[in-house]
């Protein structure tokens, strides 16, 4: 088999496992990966969602509980406030809101929270104790599967067959919201 054309390869801080992935040789005669980086953001911003929606159950196994006299200082100061929403300027700047940075180009992507975000501090604190990215195989996969369906996309649409993807996975539920966006 011949090497790949393109190697993808997702960074974080903190790092995430396995996110390594290739597209083949088909994928030589694309210049414009733009589309496929706003895919990988909604990918992503929909995880955060998630994870914050559930205290880190989505993909970090759980955020760990607060100490003793943090919960109660918080319970008193900000009352019934999830673990990792303290004024929610972490959880914003994570799913898309205030404090959110996307920069995409044809050919490199970066989102997550904007370096001037007002949590940036915060998020540094939180995610020193409890894992704010950590994903599953399942969730790594969303990425892979994406770009295999996103280049169908391409090739279909270089062919002249109007980017239809064939059935090809456009509305997957796996990744609710993301595939039907192209």
């Amino acid at each position: 088999m011949a090497d790949p054309a393109i190697k993808f390869s997702l960074t974080t801080e903190p790092p995430i496992e396995g996110m390594v992935w290739a597209l083949d040789q088909m994928a030589d005669g694309v210049s414009d990966f733009s589309t496929l980086f706003e895919g990988f953001g909604s990918i992503f911003r929909g995880f955060m969602q998630q994870q914050f929606a559930t205290e880190g159950s989505f993909g970090a196994g759980g955020w760990s509980v607060l100490t003793k006299t943090y919960a109660l200082w918080k319970e008193e100061h900000y009352p019934g406030r999830p673990i990792g929403v303290l004024t929610g300027a972490l959880r914003k700047a994570m799913t898309g809101a205030e404090g959110y940075s996307a920069e995409i180009t044809k050919d490199s992507a970066s989102w997550g929270m904007s370096g001037a975000s007002s949590a940036s501090v915060y998020g540094k604190h939180f995610a020193a104790r409890r894992p704010v990215i950590k994903w599953s195989g399942q969730q790594s996969r969303a990425f892979q599967k994406f770009s295999h369906v996103w280049l169908h996309h391409e090739i279909d649409k270089a062919l002249g067959h109007g980017g239809s993807a064939g059935g090809s996975g456009f509305g997957d539920p796996e990744v609710p919201g993301v595939f039907g966006g192209l």
